[in-house]
């Protein structure tokens, strides 16, 4: 039998998928249009040893077969479902599941770069689901890209602006799926800010973040981005039990997504994330004394400091946390910031521009970052740490002559 006279399940880059009957159930066959050769051959064995070796939400095809033709085709696992057809179909996903599924990915990705394995051309079309639900991620295998180019443009409103290259690649396809998850369109150069009322703040910012054109403004690593989805999603107690956990169901009734684990003990209490506080922190901070860049001076104007209240009387009083931001670098098109704080507290870097508003964008452990913005316009800059209690911040620092007050 030939692959097309099975059920066609979609296309790629390189290759179309069918689905067809085999002796121990159905199989997915994902066919290239041209003949393997040896050398690309062995690269290939090598490449899905690697992957094999990786454990988590991967999809590595089982065989390698040679058709009656002469072209190559990979067999795999068959799994008749994506993320671009179940959003598609029935809508974006809840937030729950979206971090559940988030979370999957950046771990599966955290675990590849350690291994040095890129993906580069992370979409919905090949985020996958098996029929128990849990989600897979497919087309690891990068050795048959230039070698069989079906579509260049196949998924390319996902793909990183500097090309299916390095880490930061992946890191923008997180954001991509994420972004697609939660809206049901892909992020797009001219995107409004994303935006929904069920989302919180620390997850429409991470995804924001991962969407930035610069690399360098991305987070550190996929990893850190694995901790912060894994802190966000909530814990199976702290669930409202009138709202189902699963909002749409994948193949033959199976839940897409399960939060839920069977009854067990209890399981160690998640860190909380401390976000929500600083959040709110920084909006009463901007909503009581707005940032106004005045033209002209050289120096910011001096601010006036709430008096804090008296200290409780402690045989060993530690001194309170302070955050200290250096003063910014100046490339024209890019700041350069560098602050210090201390260990375990959160960061976020509130910038104004002159326009009545100021940005804030959430970074956790980070204690540098690179800010996009505009070579004629003046800026202010401000970093807020917290550990879940108390926000500091530290004294706002300008550019090109702005002056910073609130």
């Amino acid at each position: 039998m030939r692959p097309e006279d099975g059920e066609a399940l979609g296309s790629g880059s390189a290759g179309a998928v069918f689905a067809l009957p085999s002796d121990e159930g159905d199989v997915a066959f994902k066919v290239f249009p041209g003949r393997l050769y040896e050398r690309t051959r062995l690269r290939l064995e090598h490449e899905l040893e690697r992957l094999s070796a990786l454990g988590g939400q991967v999809l590595v095809p089982e065989v390698i077969e040679e058709l009656p033709d002469g072209r190559c085709a990979l067999r795999s696992e068959l799994c008749t479902r994506s993320l671009l057809d179940l959003v598609e179909s029935t809508g974006p996903l809840s937030v729950a599941d979206t971090l559940v599924l988030g979370s999957a990915i950046a771990s599966t990705l955290a675990r590849a770069h350690e291994s040095g394995i890129v993906h580069g051309r992370l979409t919905p079309a090949n985020v996958l689901f098996r029929a128990s639900g849990e989600p897979v991620i497919n087309d690891f295998e990068r050795t048959l890209r230039p070698v069989f180019v079906r579509d260049p443009d196949h998924g390319s409103d996902f793909l990183a602006p500097e090309g299916p290259h390095g880490e930061d690649a992946d890191l923008y396809g997180l954001g991509a799926v994420l972004h697609f998850a939660l809206t049901g369109l892909p992020p797009g150069p001219d995107r409004p800010e994303l935006h929904r009322v069920d989302a919180p703040i620390d997850l429409l910012s991470l995804i924001e973040n991962l969407l930035a054109e610069d690399p360098d403004s991305r987070p550190s690593g996929m990893a850190v981005v694995e901790e912060i989805l894994i802190a966000l999603t909530p814990a199976p107690s702290t669930m409202d039990e009138e709202l189902p956990v699963v909002v749409s169901r994948g193949i033959q009734g199976y839940p897409l997504l399960t939060i839920a684990p069977e009854p067990a003990p209890a399981p160690e209490p998640r860190k909380r994330s401390a976000w929500p506080v600083l959040a709110i922190g920084a909006a009463t901070v901007l909503a009581t004394a707005a940032w106004f860049l005045i033209p002209g001076s050289p120096e910011p104007v001096p601010q006036a400091q709430a008096q804090p209240s008296p200290p409780k009387t402690s045989t060993n009083p530690k001194p309170a946390p302070r955050v200290e931001l250096d003063a910014p670098i100046d490339h024209g098109s890019m700041v350069e910031l560098t602050w210090r704080a201390p260990e375990g507290f959160d960061s976020a870097v509130v910038v104004a521009d002159g326009t009545g508003e100021a940005k804030t964008t959430i970074v956790r452990q980070q204690r540098t970052m690179k800010i996009p913005v505009d070579p004629g316009r003046k800026y202010c800059f401000l970093v807020q740490i917290t550990d879940g209690g108390d926000v500091r911040e530290s004294a706002p620092r300008p550019i090109r002559g702005a002056v910073c007050r609130k």
